[in-house]
């Protein structure tokens, strides 16, 4: 790689780090065991013991140095569940935020971000789903640390997974030079492809420069909130409506509906990371899994001598 194909991070003193969990989705593709009323991150699924896919995104981050408490985003309908779940892992969030309807990653985004600057702090938010699977442990706080650089110097850090197979289910990243995730170097993120057929995906694994796309990010609040303020102002605009207009209730804090609900439905990948110039990818090689599916979850389970995977 060239060096000045690279984006140099700063040297300079980190910003605690704020973890934002976002758990509204559905889960659909495995129904009939993730429903709406109960979906896939709220069930074990993975692992030898009895934690949740949500508690174990949050346990993952242990170790992590300068951490703050997380902040979740979930369904209203799911919130004693969120509460539950954190409570039996001994972790006190510092926000669970409620949305009336589900308005996908960008909107959810927005609002953490505007809620994690009320008072006047700048944290860096790392957005996690809760239903990923992250085998190596320490290469994805290696990895963490590396993005925290970038971030501090302003830029939108995604993790890029290096591919394992010619994979359709998933997006691409496309950086502006190869990448060696041994370096955990940041790269400038060149394009975003959606979910290619067999065809195209056989020959993006051949190259070097792309990498699946995780929807994990690292980025300081003020940071994203700029580029969402300037990119996507309605979006911007009905996010802090409908906190202005939430409230408190109890441990959570509702959303105001009519805000929220006319929200724009979109990814922020769409939104943001496509029309940015600020997006940075680091490569990231951790045993990741995204448990979307059945197949998935096959893929990691052990099998038997007839080649199932069976749980329970």
């Amino acid at each position: 790689m060239k060096d000045s194909e690279k984006t140099e991070s700063l040297d300079v003193t980190s910003s605690s780090l704020l973890p934002v969990i976002l758990c509204g989705g559905s889960g659909t593709r495995l129904w009939p065991l993730s429903r709406a009323s109960y979906p896939k991150q709220y069930w074990n699924l993975i692992g030898n013991n009895d934690q949740s896919l949500l508690q174990q995104t949050q346990l993952r981050l242990e170790k992590l140095s300068d951490i703050q408490n997380p902040l979740f985003i979930c369904n209203e309908d799911h919130r004693f569940i969120v509460a539950e779940q954190m409570r039996k892992i001994h972790i006190d969030p510092a926000s669970i935020i409620l949305e009336p309807c589900g308005r996908n990653t960008a909107p959810a985004i927005t609002i953490a971000a505007l809620q994690a600057t009320k008072n006047g702090s700048d944290p860096l938010m790392l957005v996690l789903a809760s239903d990923h699977d992250i085998q190596d442990i320490k290469q994805f706080h290696e990895a963490i640390a590396s993005a925290k650089g970038y971030a501090e110097d302003g830029k939108i850090v995604t993790f890029g997974i290096i591919p394992t197979s010619a994979e359709t289910g998933y997006g691409y990243i496309e950086a502006e030079s190869t990448q060696n995730s041994s370096e955990l170097a940041g790269v400038k993120i060149a394009r975003f492809i959606e979910k290619p057929d067999k065809n195209i995906a056989k020959e993006l694994v051949k190259n070097k420069k792309y990498t699946w796309n995780s929807g994990m990010f690292l980025f300081k609040a003020s940071t994203i909130l700029e580029e969402i303020k300037k990119i996507e102002p309605e979006l911007y605009e009905l996010c802090e409506k409908s906190i202005k207009y939430g409230k408190n209730d109890l441990d959570f804090f509702r959303l105001e509906s009519n805000s929220f609900q006319t929200c724009p439905n979109l990814a922020i990948d769409v939104a943001i990371m496509e029309k940015t110039k600020l997006g940075i990818v680091i490569p990231l090689n951790a045993g990741w899994s995204d448990l979307g599916s059945w197949k998935s979850l096959w893929n990691i389970g052990e099998k038997d001598s007839f080649n199932n995977s069976i749980r329970g």
